[in-house]
């Protein structure tokens, strides 16, 4: 059976020396600030975009983000509006990206979007209070 690879719709090059892998997965940022529970949004060998909840982190802090099975080290070089950009150390392994996508297909989490009309519809139909 022939290895998955990582096709060109599920990648984006932007200005970016190498392609990144667009995912939405539960994810955990752990450093000397403390920790946090961010949305692994994009992925590439030597770094990531992370989404949510940041204020315990800071611009240059070190920290290890874990997601799934799988872990890197590596420095906060951006933040904007709730989102943060980490590069590696250490570049994670091809293997370890094509795994993440695999996952990213079966543990998916929903968009803000999908959230959103899911909370309404409960409210709609009485199975939530505002």
């Amino acid at each position: 059976m022939a290895e998955p690879s990582i096709t060109t719709t599920a990648i984006s090059l932007g200005r970016r020396s190498e392609p990144r892998l667009r995912v939405r997965l539960a994810a955990r940022l752990v450093g000397l600030d403390g920790a946090s529970r961010p949305v692994l949004a994009d992925l590439s060998t030597g770094g990531a975009r992370l989404k949510g909840q940041l204020t315990e982190l800071r611009l240059g802090a070190e920290a290890v983000l874990f997601w799934d099975r799988f872990e890197a080290f590596g420095r906060v070089v951006w933040r904007d509006n709730g989102q943060c950009g980490m590069r590696f150390y250490e570049p994670i392994a091809q293997a370890d990206l094509i795994a993440t996508r695999i996952l990213d297909d079966v543990q998916r989490l929903p968009s803000e979007h999908e959230l959103t009309r899911a909370a309404a519809q409960q409210f709609v139909f009485g199975r939530r209070h505002l």
